[in-house]
């Protein structure tokens, strides 16, 4: 059976859940669910994920939510290449131990940003509130992309390796949409460099990233 996908294509972890599907050729069937049209968050779509959150997919009558654990799940059960999510169990621990450190580091620095530059003034957030999100942001962000520069200092892929694995999938779809929230990696070179190199292996990079780039342009006019 065909696998369905659920997802909002500016959404960082579905277009990362997208990349690896496009790349190794999985055949899926798209449904475009809107999170700022509040679609996620219906009675229908929580019949898919209970949760209202996306992505998810539904693999055969099994759902699965969490970008990351639907990531492990496709590599395992599809038998994708082993760099991916390699079979050693130290090289294993990396990939595993970047995609938690995303979500309480790179992914909480980016979300407070959001919360404070996007959700604020249409959510009404007092300017006390939207101060503290910011500062925060702004710190987690700068220690997060710092840690990145660093290690990608002496590694051409964040889990180190000779390949890209999922956790560089997961963290640069997060890197390139910083400016949504008012942010930049523009001062962390070793970033930047990582980003240009996954630009040109991930096949799907462009046409997963369309609406993120239309979107992007958008903003600048």
């Amino acid at each position: 059976m065909v696998l369905d996908l659920y997802t909002d294509w500016i959404s960082q972890p579905c277009r990362a859940v997208s990349m690896l599907l496009m790349d190794n050729n999985i055949e899926h069937q798209v449904y475009e669910i809107g999170i700022m049209k509040g679609e996620t968050k219906s009675a229908a779509y929580k019949q898919i994920n209970p949760s209202g959150k996306v992505p998810s997919i539904v693999d055969d009558g099994f759902h699965l939510g969490e970008s990351h654990t639907i990531m492990r799940y496709l590599c395992e059960s599809r038998n994708l290449p082993d760099h991916y999510y390699p079979k050693d169990l130290k090289q294993r621990a990396k990939v595993d131990y970047w995609l938690d450190w995303h979500h309480s580091n790179l992914r909480h620095g980016s979300l407070r940003l959001i919360g404070a530059n996007v959700f604020g003034p249409i959510k009404q957030f007092s300017e006390q509130k939207i101060e503290e999100l910011r500062k925060e942001g702004n710190d987690v962000l700068k220690s997060s992309l710092t840690f990145m520069d660093e290690n990608l200092s002496k590694n051409n892929y964040i889990a180190g390796g000779n390949q890209l694995s999922i956790a560089d999938i997961a963290l640069v779809c997060e890197v390139v949409m910083l400016p949504i929230s008012g942010a930049s990696y523009e001062d962390y070179p070793n970033v930047q460099a990582w980003v240009k190199r996954l630009s040109t292996e991930i096949k799907s990079w462009d046409e997963a990233n369309a609406t993120l780039n239309k979107f992007l342009a958008s903003q600048k006019k």
